[in-house]
């Protein structure tokens, strides 16, 4: 998937960047996932709390009405087990809030890697504009489940707003945020509960990739074409993830048709291998980084196996 550019800046000094992606989660699929404020400030916790427990590190945040957007920086491993934590996530949300008949298809969430400091960029404002983009009438900074004003203030007083987590007893913590990790007792939170976002977005990265205001506001009149780009990107996104999705409904049925009702993540390599096999052969998928995935099959295994180099 290629990626996405700011016409005006030029290409030829592009910087490369890694371990950065666009996660998003499918906001056709639902009508409306949080019904109340209680669901949206567990809905922010929900990311926060698996970014923490995935390893990666959030540098914008968006929760809309049926979907959300963030941008991650980290392993590419831990990027994707952040992703399948969050489609599990709002999979058990759904189901908790009895929202399974509003549901058409699935909840899919699906991630684009970032390969230039430019797509980096003009991806961080696609989210922190995606509000504005669905017709919030205010400023981004303004809108109440996002970033908010984080970005190039004085991050001294933003620290202090709040109530540090540690004043909330263990049992306390694991009936708010719902986990029983340990999360950074630095972390603040409002009176309602809301991890705040300057306590674990990295704003420190936006501010290193923006380097002053005046360039971040300047992004922030993002041209349409490159909105338009970045939402393209994210309908194919969803495309791929829906066919990965339907791909391991197929490798599971395949499983129990072979083995019986053994648990697939206890199978052992051969009998994962044998899926594997059976997938690649039918060429239900050409990409081994697909097939890793649904089959839980290393990459490097696959390769080996199939032939394939790197």
């Amino acid at each position: 998937m290629g990626t996405v550019e700011n016409p005006g800046r030029n290409v030829w000094s592009d910087r490369p960047v890694a371990g950065y992606a666009h996660i998003y989660s499918d906001g056709t699929s639902i009508p409306l996932l949080g019904q109340s404020r209680r669901d949206n400030i567990d809905l922010m916790n929900m990311l926060a709390v698996s970014a923490f427990t995935c390893r990666v590190r959030l540098l914008v945040i968006c929760l809309m009405s049926t979907h959300f957007h963030v941008i991650a920086e980290g392993p590419d491993m831990c990027c994707h087990r952040f992703m399948r934590s969050m489609n599990r996530k709002l999979d058990l949300f759904i189901s908790r809030k009895k929202l399974r008949n509003t549901l058409t298809g699935s909840i899919r969430v699906a991630m684009d890697p970032i390969h230039t400091e430019t797509e980096l960029m003009s991806k961080i404002i696609y989210v922190y504009r995606n509000p504005i983009a669905a017709g919030y009438p205010r400023m981004p900074w303004e809108y109440e489940w996002g970033s908010g004003d984080i970005y190039f203030v004085d991050h001294k007083a933003k620290s202090l707003i709040g109530r540090p987590l540690h004043t909330w007893t263990v049992r306390e913590q694991r009936l708010l945020f719902h986990t029983h990790i340990k999360l950074p007792q630095l972390w603040r939170c409002s009176d309602e509960g809301l991890i705040l976002p300057h306590s674990y977005l990295a704003w420190d990265l936006v501010e290193e990739h923006f380097k002053n205001p005046k360039i971040f506001l300047a992004f922030l009149h993002q041209k349409k074409d490159v909105e338009a780009a970045i939402d393209r990107e994210c309908a194919g996104g969803m495309i791929q993830r829906a066919s990965e999705t339907q791909l391991r409904v197929e490798a599971r049925e395949a499983f129990r048709n072979l083995f019986g009702n053994l648990s697939y993540p206890q199978a052992s390599l051969e009998q994962k291998m044998v899926i594997a096999q059976k997938l690649w052969a039918a060429r239900r998928t050409f990409s081994l980084s697909i097939l890793s995935r649904v089959t839980l099959v290393d990459k490097h295994i696959l390769e080996a196996a199939f032939g394939v180099k790197k």
